[in-house]
């Protein structure tokens, strides 16, 4: 008998315990649940019907059954449905018994209250184990249904607080609370690009200026709409430059050079005519209707949400026409992936964190939000305002993106800000004044397709090769960069890899869904490299190649990426693989020495060594006979004639 301390019935019963919620064991204290299970033995007998756990959240039935190993999950039939064979499958399974006793239960009850359940099977031990839930329904002609709803990987999902928007995302198919806000901002962003154009004749980078001015006036003064009233003198351009600039010289926002850098991207608005000219279409002037669309969004910063909001209008308005957001190979970076790499590399309160190509400031963002989440001990750790104003650092060259990541930060509480307007290439460690041994780890997505024979110095990886000389020696970086970077091809990208080699060591590259920059550039197929600096690569040292395709998220229409209910459980299995060295098929990862000549790619390193199965071998010949008989309706049946295969010996 296992250990009750360490049984999975013990884990499954603290886990329950953590909802604060009455619960039962072995029966129910809910009578009509209660007389349905009397002759529910899951055994085959007359006898009662036993659940493990039993118990109601948010007028929600659920049923828990767990199993020692991992072996007794579930069981399928060989069309691939749960098998409910009592009692080989129903008694010897926990996926198949607690669906048993939900069927049980709708079918022996009547009305509306216990038509549906959610059936829970647990299998493992206190250290490892897996939950999935199914839901088990009557339809109104008495026939039941069984759904797979998919892994539970946090039970705190199905607390009383969190029950009803789990259950409606993961039962009924709605988008996150995250997710719908998500949406809303990138159709107001959407939005906003038709009005900057249709209403102001507003093009290009000018239009995230014009947002960016706008919402740092509104962080100073919520009631600034108010204050626009189309007025000649000042005009509404005006009051809201003032208003920014007088935000930025009274807190001491930003040191004075780059007060005037911010500032003079601003000006335009104070004499842009058709932004302080009254539209009578608006009844206002476009700028007064910009700010009270804007004064909506506003709250969303203060959420500490990693979504980039600025950088989702910065993209949306630079994605039509051949914009200068492509020309310039600025691809901005989902927040499923600044989160995973701050998350890969370990990020945590003592860092000093630097993205050399900052762009929106996204991985500043992440790996803020990442930090100041972390526990924080006043005696050990530094403070959430040290975070934000003394441990974030970015570089940025174009002064359009310079300013939008500036407005970024200060709208995210960031009081200081630690940005450059200034080239990587023309930056080093000595330009980073922190107060602690420097730069830390690193986060950056170069400019993609700028290289060329012609122009070398721009191909990513010199990118990559140049920040790992800012950090300080041991410190991580985490790239994320186009394959074709890993692979380098021309001579110049070749010498990039040889160096970084003789001076940095690689750890890890991993292979990304090719979705995951749909909505920006089709086609293009990321990884994340990560590196350790200042250690020269050890020649026998096992680099890990991982394939990260599978990673639980789809494409859903008018939506973009969305979890298919299994993205926690890749995710984490990632991380164990990287961080814990769990161990996993070659499929996934594959360990292995490199040189400078080699693709850093699972790709080239991969070998598959699993033993074909009697499937296999039938799938080849079925594939071989379709390809002979392919080439021989086309007249190409010499190619399989023995006289052929002679005269080729």
């Amino acid at each position: 008998m296992p250990n009750e301390k360490t049984s999975v019935d013990q884990w499954v019963r603290n886990e329950i315990n953590n909802l604060n919620i009455p619960y039962t064991e072995q029966t129910s204290d809910i009578t009509v649940v209660k007389n349905a299970l009397k002759h529910a033995s899951k055994q085959g007998g007359t006898g009662v019907g036993k659940p493990e756990f039993v118990f109601t959240i948010n007028k929600q039935l659920i049923i828990v059954e767990d199993k020692p190993q991992l072996s007794e999950l579930i069981r399928l039939s060989d069309d691939q449905k749960v098998d409910l064979q009592i009692p080989a499958a129903t008694a010897k399974f926990a996926v198949n018994g607690a669906i048993h006793y939900a069927k049980q239960i709708v079918l022996n009850t009547s009305g509306d209250d216990f038509s549906e359940i959610l059936a829970i099977g647990v299998a493992g031990n206190y250290e490892n184990h897996k939950a999935l839930i199914y839901q088990v329904s009557r339809d109104e002609t008495a026939n039941v249904n069984i759904k797979e709803i998919g892994i539970l990987n946090d039970w705190q999902q199905l607390s009383p607080s969190n029950f009803d928007e789990w259950y409606a995302v993961n039962v009924l198919g709605d988008l996150s609370s995250s997710q719908k806000d998500e949406l809303d901002l990138k159709q107001f962003a959407s939005k906003m690009h038709e009005d900057l154009r249709n209403y102001a004749n507003i093009e290009g980078e000018n239009k995230a200026t014009v947002v960016s001015a706008i919402l740092l006036a509104l962080f100073k003064n919520k009631k600034l709409t108010s204050n626009l009233r189309g007025e000649n003198v000042p005009n509404d351009g005006q009051i809201i430059y003032r208003t920014i600039e007088d935000f930025m010289e009274s807190g001491k926002i930003l040191p004075q050079e780059k007060i005037r850098i911010v500032m003079s991207k601003f000006l335009f608005i104070q004499n842009n005519v058709a932004l302080n000219s009254f539209n009578k279409k608006l009844n206002s002037t476009p700028l007064h209707y910009f700010s009270d669309m804007l004064s909506s969004v506003i709250h969303h910063f203060k959420k500490n949400t990693e979504f980039d909001i600025l950088g989702n209008f910065y993209s949306e308005f630079v994605k039509y026409g051949g914009s200068d957001g492509n020309g310039l190979g600025i691809v901005l970076t989902p927040k499923h992936i600044t989160s995973l790499m701050t998350e890969l590399i370990s990020i945590g309160r003592g860092d000093y964190v630097l993205d050399p190509t900052a762009g929106s400031g996204s991985f500043l963002i992440s790996a803020m939000n990442r930090m100041t989440s972390q526990p924080y001990d006043k005696s050990t750790a530094f403070s959430n305002n040290h975070i934000k104003q003394h441990q974030l650092y970015g570089v940025e060259m174009q002064e359009k993106m310079f300013t939008v990541a500036v407005t970024n930060m200060i709208l995210r509480g960031d009081g200081k800000s630690n940005l450059k307007l200034a080239d990587i290439f023309e930056i080093n460690k000595q330009d980073f004044n922190t107060d602690s041994n420097g730069i830390t780890k690193v986060l950056m997505n170069p400019p993609y397709s700028q290289g060329s024979t012609d122009n070398p110095q721009l191909y990513e990886i010199n990118f990559v090769l140049h920040a790992l000389s800012l950090l300080e020696k041991g410190g991580k970086l985490a790239a994320l960069v186009p394959q074709g970077t890993m692979i380098g091809k021309s001579k110049s990208e070749k010498i990039f890899k040889k160096t970084i080699l003789n001076n940095h060591t690689l750890e890890a590259v991993i292979t990304l869904n090719p979705q995951t920059f749909q909505e920006q550039r089709a086609g293009t197929q990321p990884v994340i490299a990560i590196f350790t600096a200042g250690y020269p690569h050890n020649p026998k040292k096992q680099v890990k190649f991982i394939n990260y395709k599978d990673d639980g998220l789809v494409v859903k229409k008018h939506v973009g990426l969305v979890d298919d209910g299994t993205v926690r459980e890749k995710r984490d299995f990632l991380i164990n693989v990287f961080l814990n060295d769990q161990p996993a098929s070659t499929k996934f990862l594959v360990k292995s020495s490199i040189t400078s000549e080699d693709e850093w790619l699972h790709s080239y390193f991969y070998f598959n060594d699993s033993i074909p199965t009697r499937e296999d071998f039938i799938k080849t010949q079925q594939d071989y006979l379709s390809f002979k008989f392919d080439q021989i309706i086309h007249g190409r049946g010499y190619l399989f004639s023995e006289s052929n295969k002679s005269s080729k010996k």
